[in-house]
């Protein structure tokens, strides 16, 4: 027998003719399912319905948070973007519900590798974040803290998954960005941890890099390329030319096709020079 259960209770007067109460009548409703379904639609804005992690709108709010706190004590804390190397491969290979397990377990070991007070979540599909609050002052050591911890979610992560009674091999790459100042935004910070994360799978995958403005120099520079190019190629500004190709002899054996940038300001543009795109034409 329960001992106690939210309800919800009201009264009303019973009364003569006169006027006078004469006794009152109470109604006592039981409102535990009503409670419990409160509860669990609280429960799925803000967690996960597969990992039963935070998800993306609870981690921004907690990330709103921290950066509120981190400005008023001056300490430190670091943002780790985790992304599952060739995931997609696993899921097409072995099934979504194998994946779906996969991804359960990696929160797990994620949520065991940091600290009280820490928040991991997933953004969706392979993507994880962890925030880590209240770290040192000093930007070295809250650099060093996040590190240690990065490179003991890599370790645990990089051990098997048993899953379906078969061994299954996963790696991540993690990119970490910190609170430099009070002054970065949400969107900021992603946006670095992001960069971050790219850099460490352009490195070969299963490691981890932090941010670093250069970075994001080089990311907008490219994009500036891509974005010419792609109008170099709708205006025709690419030119063919033929360079032989000899023998020890002189003879000519043969031909290399190549295909040259003419661009309308700059000229012809060398394969070398796209890391100097964002600067303007001399």
């Amino acid at each position: 027998m329960r001992r106690g259960f939210p309800s919800w209770f009201s009264a009303a007067a019973v009364k003569r003719d006169s006027g006078e109460i004469t006794h009152y009548v109470a109604t006592l409703v039981d409102i535990t399912e009503r409670k419990a379904a409160e509860k669990q639609i609280e429960h799925l804005a803000y967690y996960d319905p597969l990992t039963q992690l935070p998800n993306r709108r609870l981690f921004l709010d907690r990330l709103q948070q921290a950066l509120a706190g981190c400005a008023r004590s001056g300490r430190k804390g670091a943002l780790l973007f985790i992304d599952l190397d060739n995931f997609k491969i696993l899921n097409e290979t072995a099934g979504h519900d194998v994946g779906d397990q996969l991804l359960v377990e990696v929160s797990r070991r994620i949520a065991g590798c940091v600290r009280n007070g820490d928040t991991a979540a997933r953004l969706g599909g392979d993507e994880f974040v962890v925030l880590l609050e209240e770290s040192s002052e000093c930007i070295r050591e809250a650099a060093a803290q996040a590190k240690e911890i990065g490179e003991r979610i890599l370790a645990a992560l990089n051990q098997p998954y048993s899953i379906a009674g078969r061994l299954h091999h996963s790696t991540p790459s993690i990119g970490i960005t910190l609170f430099i100042d009070a002054v970065d935004s949400l969107d900021e910070l992603l946006k670095q941890a992001d960069i971050a994360m790219y850099q460490a799978k352009s490195a070969g995958r299963n490691t981890l890099r932090f941010f670093d403005p250069e970075m994001q120099g080089a990311l907008a520079a490219r994009t500036v390329l891509e974005s010419a190019l792609r109008l170099a190629i709708h205006d025709r500004q690419f030119i063919l030319y033929y360079q032989p190709q000899v023998d020890g002899a002189g003879g000519v054996i043969g031909a290399e096709a190549l295909l040259r940038w003419r661009h309308p300001e700059r000229g012809l543009v060398s394969p070398a020079s796209s890391s100097l795109w964002l600067r303007k034409p001399g």
